[in-house]
């Protein structure tokens, strides 16, 4: 198994959508409906051409097993992720949490000092990934918000678990 993230490029806007509109992604998602292949385009070009989304796929050697995005506002980092219907249970998204902060270095993120998810009540398997991943939890009104301040960092050690 080899893992890696890469930054999503133009042909991956029908993988997303594919995985956007999974029913498990619905429903877990704030907005459960489906996504519009038309919407879907119009989000798709938007989010390539903003300087501060950075949407990556994690890949096991060449097969693309999930997505995570950061939407950087201010200092803080904003992220979605999900796994591929077929891939789930496999512990990929902790991975993503965990090798998107050492991307983040990489793509010269520094300004970013925080990284936010927000998580249904309900999404029991995304609010055990937040915390596995040692994420801070906070119950709001309507939603757990999972928060991990990026100089906390990861060692290279959790980054590979």
């Amino acid at each position: 198994m080899s893992l890696r993230l890469r930054r999503a490029v133009c042909a991956d806007r029908d993988l997303l959508f594919g995985w956007a509109n999974d029913d498990t992604v619905r429903r877990n998602a704030f907005h459960t409906e489906k996504i519009p292949y038309e919407t879907h385009v119009l989000w798709f070009e938007k989010m390539m051409a903003d300087s501060t989304v950075y949407q990556y796929i994690l890949c096991d050697d060449e097969t693309p097993v999930g997505q995570i995005r950061l939407n950087v506002e201010d200092s803080e980092a904003v992220v979605d992720y999900s796994v591929a219907a077929d891939q789930r249970g496999k512990g990929y998204g902790c991975r993503m949490l965990r090798m998107v902060q050492a991307q983040m270095q990489t793509d010269q993120t520094v300004h970013v000092t925080k990284i936010v998810g927000q998580v249904k009540y309900g999404n029991h398997a995304s609010a055990r990934t937040f915390e596995k991943c040692t994420f801070l939890r906070k119950d709001l009104p309507g939603y757990i918000q999972y928060e991990k301040n990026v100089a906390d960092g990861m060692q290279e050690s959790d980054i590979k678990k």
